[in-house]
């Protein structure tokens, strides 16, 4: 059950956050080869300026994000999500690529429940992660 938490300076919206975090559930879906339900992601905003990188200038947005993921996926697919993530960072939220951080931590699948229970190591010919 991947969580993908997004920290941002720019102020959004539900308006904004919602078709967000969709898109986003979706593209993990398919760069990671597994299905939705299990799909977790949270988006918090800090236009105070409450989050930085040491990268960016001080009144420049900024945007971080914390992937946890069952291990497995190849390296090709953890920076085809990242280059995604970033470049819809920048076009949707106008968060410069430079100023985009994304972290993934792995864990096994057995470390992710639902009320169904653990959710299986991840396998890439998986076609319903909750089995």
């Amino acid at each position: 059950m991947p969580h993908l938490q997004f920290e941002t300076t720019v102020d959004l919206d539900d308006d904004e956050t919602a078709p967000f975090t969709d898109w986003v559930t979706e593209l993990y879906a398919h760069v990671m080869d597994t299905g939705t339900d299990h799909v977790a992601v949270t988006v918090r905003n800090h236009p105070a300026a409450a989050l930085s990188l040491g990268r960016a200038g001080p009144d420049e947005p900024v945007a971080v994000v914390n992937a946890d993921v069952r291990a497995g996926r190849s390296a090709d697919q953890r920076r085809e999500l990242a280059e995604s993530l970033v470049g819809e960072l920048d076009a949707r939220f106008g968060v410069p690529t430079a100023n985009c951080y994304v972290v993934y931590t792995e864990h096994p699948g057995e470390d992710f429940h639902l009320a169904e229970g653990p959710l299986a190591s991840w396998d890439h010919d998986e076609d319903d992660p909750t089995e």
